[in-house]
């Protein structure tokens, strides 16, 4: 999960705006997290103190408003509106990184992304990307391989996965991000490699980092310290608390003290 949020708050300063690959830069001074942070510590909160996911989606986003969420949605929550939301963005693959680092089988990773992508994306589309990405992660977690996770990504959702990022356009993306993110993973030999990668690609790049940072991060299991340090610090005790909390209970491959992010003020 941690990956996740790391992807946010790197790609939020390059979003829709030319990436050089020569100068480029992990952490900037306007690097902040954003409405995908707050999303996805929401389903980590859900999974991790037996909450619904919609109770605990509503409960961060009305903690924290002006994360930059879509207008009509934050209306939507600030409304207590019980009708379901249905948005044609991607904001549910990018909050479900936690679902796949919980779930104790692909299938139950699988299950509960539908169920918490079902609150505001009840399309298919949308469905099949955030099941995908929770089982992608789930894979790479439990030490899949990367073809097995490719295979998983193309064989049962169908989303073709390219060999190069620069096959990818614009309006590719605005309809799935997550062949790009998952290609981007591919790619890579390290966390932050695959971090950069999904930023170079361009357009929504925070949206594109923290799917490929979700996965990355379950699949190397480092992140080197110093982005975490510079990363995590923009984020609240109360966020801190819960990642340190979240990941001793599902992910303990995790060599950090739990006081390292604790300190982070």
């Amino acid at each position: 999960m941690k990956g996740a949020i790391i992807g946010d708050i790197i790609g939020s300063v390059y979003i829709n705006k030319p990436v050089d690959s020569n100068n480029f830069q992990f952490i900037k001074p306007s690097s902040a997290y954003t409405d995908d942070t707050i999303l996805t510590l929401s389903t980590a909160d859900a999974l991790l103190n037996k909450k619904s996911f919609a109770e605990a989606l509503r409960e961060w986003v009305k903690h924290y408003p002006m994360a930059g969420y879509r207008e009509e949605f934050l209306n939507w929550v600030l409304s207590d509106d019980k009708h379901v939301y249905i948005s044609k963005g991607n904001g549910a693959a990018r909050r479900i990184s936690p679902v796949g680092f919980a779930a104790d089988t692909l299938q139950e990773a699988m299950d509960m992304a539908e169920e918490t992508t079902k609150i505001t994306h009840n399309i298919p589309l949308k469905i099949k990307a955030s099941k995908a990405v929770s089982g992608a992660i789930f894979l790479a977690k439990n030490d899949g391989t990367k073809n097995e996770i490719k295979q998983f990504v193309e064989d049962i959702f169908g989303f073709g996965i390219n060999d190069n990022t620069s096959g990818y356009t614009i309006a590719s993306i605005e309809e799935s991000p997550v062949p790009a993110a998952v290609s981007a993973f591919l790619q890579s030999d390290s966390f932050e490699d695959a971090i950069k990668k999904a930023i170079l690609i361009g357009g929504p790049t925070n949206t594109l980092a923290s799917i490929t940072g979700g996965i990355a991060h379950a699949y190397y299991k480092h992140i080197p310290k110093s982005i975490i340090r510079k990363s995590l610090v923009r984020l609240t005790p109360e966020m801190k608390s819960l990642i340190v909390k979240f990941e001793e209970t599902y992910f303990p491959q995790q060599k950090s003290p739990a006081d390292f992010f604790l300190s982070i003020r």
